[in-house]
């Protein structure tokens, strides 16, 4: 698993000019097999390594035994952790669900940590997790981006287990003597993913075993596409850019798959979720050359003057209160 990881730290130029590389440690064997490679790479390639742990305050004695197994692992391995405690049930914002309080309040210390030790966050995320990914996007409908599953780097994360298997990462740890705890709530089938790993995936290996590494090779196949897409995207936009917009003109002589994800920036750039719905009444609209579609409830967009963009008008909802 060493040479795995040490091949992921280079094929995808995970540390960059950083060498400082905070563990997301939850506990189990996947962060537990991190945090133990990490510290043997330290000396080669010139890492200092630390670790951050939540406890989301979710499973009562369990959360507290995973903090206190995670501050003993640390100490084993002479790694400086910071340890939150954040209260999700408290803090769920509207629409929010659990798990999406719990992983916004997770990343929030880990910015937290990154910002005290001036580092790289390192996930525990595992080819397993990447199938898990794949699957859930394609249940959901999806398209090349969400065929190439999770990204080995992306905003300061790193995913150094990202060419490993959790079976190896559970080998390790047992050949290694290294402990890890089991969260209660992974053993049960209440959410997609445990659904998917528990029933789909041994499935899905009966008609390949080596399932998991197939959808790896499927997923940096399909990542080097979109990366390639992505690129060509970037500078036909460039290319297209005109004073208020984009030259509706020079948008409509583009390949769709471009044309998709320029018009899927610019919604996110205007603070709207892109969706195929939205991109398609988007494209409409650039195709006839003129007119306006409400995308959702302030936010417009044109046509106008051969010029493609996006604004946001407030109208007077029925209900809406003033000032």
């Amino acid at each position: 698993m060493k040479t795995r990881v040490a091949e992921a730290l280079e094929k995808y130029g995970m540390l960059g000019g950083c060498r400082n590389v905070t563990v997301g440690l939850s506990g189990g064997a996947d962060s537990c097999a991190l945090l133990g490679v990490l510290c043997e790479l330290r000396e080669e390639t010139g890492m200092t390594v630390s670790a951050c742990h939540i406890n989301h305050s979710l499973r009562g004695a369990e959360s507290d035994r995973d903090e206190a197994f995670a501050v003993s692992l640390c100490e084993r391995f002479g790694v400086p952790a910071e340890v939150y405690r954040v209260d999700v049930k408290g803090s769920l914002g509207k629409h929010e669900s659990i798990e999406e309080a719990a992983r916004r309040l997770r990343y929030e210390c880990f910015d937290r940590a990154r910002e005290k030790y001036g580092s790289l966050l390192a996930t525990a995320h595992t080819a397993n997790d990447t199938a898990e990914t794949v699957l859930m996007n394609m249940i959901r409908g999806t398209g090349t981006k969400g065929l190439a599953g999770i990204p080995p780097v992306r905003d300061g994360i790193i995913r150094p287990l990202i060419l490993c298997t959790r079976e190896q990462t559970e080998n390790y740890c047992r050949e290694h003597g290294i402990d890890y705890v089991t969260d209660s709530t992974n053993l049960i089938d209440d959410c997609t993913r445990n659904r998917i790993r528990h029933n789909v995936i041994p499935l899905l290996e009966e008609f390949n075993p080596s399932f998991i590494a197939a959808v790896s090779r499927m997923t940096e196949a399909v990542g080097d596409d979109e990366s390639f897409i992505a690129e060509c995207a970037a500078k036909c936009a460039g290319e297209c850019r005109t004073e208020g917009g984009y030259d509706s003109r020079k948008l409509k002589t583009l390949h769709p798959a471009v044309l998709f994800r320029i018009i899927s920036a610019e919604l996110k750039a205007n603070g709207i979720e892109p969706s195929r719905l939205r991109v398609s009444q988007c494209t409409e609209l650039i195709n006839n050359g003129m007119g306006r579609v409400n995308l959702c409830r302030d936010r417009f967009a044109y046509v106008r003057k051969k010029v493609f963009f996006i604004r946001t008008e407030f109208q007077p909802y029925k209900g809406r209160t003033s000032g």
